[in-house]
């Protein structure tokens, strides 16, 4: 009951706010001007995208799911990814004092919500929902829920090179945090970010009586040259564990090499304490080519390798009863070893015929030195897939 007056109120506020866009001569008694609009009045933005996709599963797995996948996990079927809407008013520098304060406001409706979410059972989701404010210029400070700053992917599949997402990210890495955030631009070449979060995987309410903290350091010593360094520590047991500190270091390498070919390089290291038990281990490299032929045509290769040295993170997504849970993302077959070496390449042929339309054909091929992929009725250690994604920006 409270998540449907929730998600109705929601709706309502979207409401308010896209009527905004729209003149309203009522308003002229307001002294607003007349080609003026409530939108523009309060500074406001409105836009997002609408994403689907087809995935092919050469392996035809029984159980209709692509193993160890995150946000492409359904085998030879049609999904209706995401429809995300944002409503931000963005903080800036200088100006009047009421300038300076904000806010973002970005929903997610569809399969992948689920996901994002991090319960596994319903189609919406609160993926950023925070405040923002900006005490002098070169100092931001923000309050709710976020991306996090860790790793080169992100949720939003426009923003990302491919269309599936690497192992790495998938499995390995948070995708939203809860807390509070301080970013300072030391320059235009230099910046540190850093957060005081209740959990690496992304929970609204903290599962233990202590908070997690991530970090970014982003320079850019060249033009053409990129380079971030990234980190999280933090307790990420339940509440009356001792001794389950977390940790994951890594960095990104972003150089510009030529007018049309960007190269990416990331890599990270974490370590989970776990009482009683060795620690669990997870670390990953990943390399990525992006070449632009011109605005409309792209070729983007990606190649990784992701260890999961005790299975801590991989081959999850499954209840007591072996259902899958997070809409099929990081399912094994039933009975899989779990600690596990994932080795990837995808190849993505991306075509825009208008600028605010995104189709990409994409093959890729997973394979695991454990048989954690379903082949048929039986398993396998490597499966290939070819997917179709269309989005539309708006």
């Amino acid at each position: 009951m409270v998540k449907r007056m929730m998600t109705r109120m929601v709706l309502f506020v979207f409401s308010i706010a896209v009527i905004g866009w729209f003149p309203m001569p009522i308003l002229s008694s307001m002294a607003l001007a007349e080609d003026d609009t409530l939108a523009n009045k309060l500074n406001l933005s409105l836009y997002g995208y609408v994403e689907t996709s087809y995935t092919q599963n050469f392996n035809n797995p029984s159980d209709g799911v692509n193993n160890n996948r995150s946000f492409d996990g359904d085998a030879n079927s049609f999904r209706p990814n995401m429809a995300q809407l944002v409503l931000e008013k963005a903080a800036s520098p200088g100006g009047a004092l009421t300038d300076r304060a904000g806010f973002r406001l970005k929903l997610n409706f569809g399969e992948d919500a689920k996901f994002t979410g991090g319960t596994g059972a319903d189609d919406f989701d609160f993926q950023e929902a925070y405040l923002q404010y900006m005490p002098v210029d070169n100092l931001t400070l923000q309050a709710g829920r976020m991306n996090t700053l860790i790793g080169y992917e992100v949720i939003e599949s426009p923003l990302n090179p491919n269309f599936s997402r690497s192992f790495m990210f998938g499995i390995g890495e948070p995708f939203t945090v809860t807390g509070f955030r301080a970013s300072f631009d030391f320059s235009d070449s230099a910046s540190f970010a850093v957060s005081a979060i209740n959990s690496f995987a992304g929970l609204q309410q903290d599962n233990n009586n202590s908070k997690s903290i991530e970090a970014l350091l982003s320079l850019a010593p060249a033009d053409n040259l990129g380079v971030s360094i990234f980190g999280f520590w933090g307790p990420e047991g339940d509440r009356g564990q001792e001794g389950t500190d977390r940790m994951q270091v890594g960095g990104i390498l972003d150089v510009q090499a030529t007018d049309q070919l960007e190269l990416v390089f990331e890599g990270y290291y974490g370590n989970q304490a776990r009482p009683g038990m060795a620690n669990a281990r997870w670390n990953g490299v990943a390399g990525y080519a992006i070449y632009d032929f011109n605005d409309q045509w792209g070729l983007h290769v990606r190649a990784e390798v992701f260890e999961d040295a005790a299975g801590y993170f991989s081959c999850g997504g499954r209840d007591d009863d072996g259902n899958s849970l997070y809409s099929n993302a990081q399912v094994c077959p039933i009975g899989a070893a779990s600690d596990q070496t994932l080795w990837e390449t995808t190849w993505t042929l991306q075509y825009k015929p208008v600028p605010n339309l995104i189709t990409r054909a994409e093959f890729r091929y997973d394979e695991s030195d454990r048989a954690t992929f379903q082949d048929g009725n039986g398993v396998s250690n490597s499966q290939s897939t070819l997917a179709g994604e269309m989005i539309f920006l708006f």
